[in-house]
Formats: structure tokens, C-alpha cells, sequence
């Protein structure tokens, strides 16, 4: 009995108009008549290499996780992996990849979703997670959900990088749309020592993440009705 879902790889041709020409090799006519195939879905796949230094951060992340929860390395990766596949791609357990020859797409992906994971379980770090962070915004805005500061890792409040004013009643405002940072009192001092750009300078951001309705009401904050 053939499958349900064919899966077929190709070529890609021409990308020409804002459209792809992929020649897909396929002799199966008689499926294709039987069930009247006229629509395919198609995953473009990443081919560039992975590189190491994404792998090393992938397993320093991995090593901490286990650590902290007192389980093996490779029994830790596997279920990290595994939750990551269902809960962010939608993915089942034989879609598992390797972190040995995964696209870099993919484990980039993985590396946002364990250093998500260290944030939201409160797991100790001996190193400072910004370093091992591929994606800056994505990374800013999980600490913002989980109230962590940016910079280290402990309990933050919010930066207003689009000021509030003085005078003005922080509660009366609509503050969506504003741009934050969350930072630590060490470092909120420390931004309005330096200033918003030397700060952001010393630490790499390139900017800090706009205040929408699911964090206006984790901070309490008035939104746009």
C-alpha cells in the first residue's frame, strides 16, 4: 500500500518572479491520477555546513541542562532534542536529527531552544549566556518573558531605551510598541551610566525589543485596547 504523504527530494532551478523551478525525479503517474495531485508542499533544506563553534555551544548548553537536573549527557540531549522537534517544529520522533551533521538552520534553532529552556528552568550557568546566543532579538525577548536580565541571567526589570518622561504616570501611558531591554539593577545603572549606545555597544545588542500585549500584561502595563 503506498503512503498517504510521498516525500520526494530535488533540484533546485531556476528562482525567477519570486518563484522556484525544483525538477523532482518521480514516476509514479498512477498516484498521482488516482489522487489528483496538483499541490505539493516543499522544505527547502539548509546545505551550508555545521561549524563547530555552533556545535560547542550546543553541547555547553546541553552539558549545564543535565548538570542542573542531575541526568546523564546523551539521555539529556536526546530528551531536549525530542521536545524541541514536538513543541517548537511539530515534528515526531523519527524526524531525531545529529548534532554531528544537522543542517546549521535547524541547530541554530535547537541553540535558541535550549537557551529558552536554561531561562525559563532557572538553570545556574558558569558562563554568561549572551555568548552563547545565536539569535539576539529572539534571545532578549525570552528573557523579558521570563524577567531575567539580558546581560547576566538574574531577576531584571524593564529599560525604557523609548523613554517614558518625567512627570509622566507610568501606569497611565500605553507602553506597547515601546522599546525595552530587561536588565538587573547592576546593569540598569550601569545603561544610564554608559548610556543607551555605549551600552548597547559593550554588550552587542543591536536593540532592545518592542513591548507587545503578552508583555504588557506579564509587566502589567497598559496596551493598545
Amino acid at each position: 500500500m503506498n503512503s498517504p504523504i510521498v516525500r520526494v527530494k530535488g533540484k533546485v532551478g531556476d528562482i525567477r518572479n519570486g518563484y522556484i523551478t525544483i525538477t523532482v525525479p518521480y514516476d509514479d503517474w498512477l498516484t498521482l491520477t488516482k489522487r489528483e495531485v496538483r499541490e505539493a508542499w516543499v522544505e527547502l533544506i539548509d546545505s551550508r555546513p555545521l561549524s563547530d563553534k555552533q556545535r560547542r555551544a550546543c553541547y555547553a548548553l546541553i552539558n549545564a541542562i543535565a548538570e542542573h537536573f542531575g541526568d546523564g549527557r546523551e539521555s539529556t540531549k536526546e530528551y531536549l532534542k525530542l521536545k524541541f522537534l514536538i513543541e517548537d517544529l511539530g515534528e515526531t520522533a523519527d524526524q531525531l536529527f545529529s548534532l554531528a551533521n544537522a543542517p546549521m538552520s535547524l541547530v541554530a534553532a535547537f541553540q535558541n531552544y535550549l537557551v529558552r529552556f536554561i531561562l525559563e528552568w532557572d538553570v545556574p550557568l558558569n558562563f554568561p549566556l549572551l555568548d552563547m546566543v545565536d539569535d539576539i532579538s529572539e534571545y532578549v525577548y525570552a528573557c523579558l518573558i521570563n524577567r531575567k536580565c539580558a546581560v547576566c541571567g538574574k531577576r531584571s526589570d524593564l529599560h525604557h531605551i523609548d523613554r517614558v518622561g518625567i512627570g509622566r504616570d507610568r501606569h497611565d501611558i500605553v507602553h506597547e510598541g515601546m522599546e525595552v531591554l530587561p536588565l538587573c539593577r547592576e546593569h540598569h545603572n550601569e545603561i544610564h551610566t554608559l548610556g543607551d549606545h555605549s551600552f548597547m555597544e559593550k554588550y552587542h545588542f543591536d536593540s532592545g525589543v518592542n513591548l507587545d500585549k503578552t508583555l504588557c500584561k506579564i509587566y502589567k502595563l497598559k496596551a493598545v485596547k
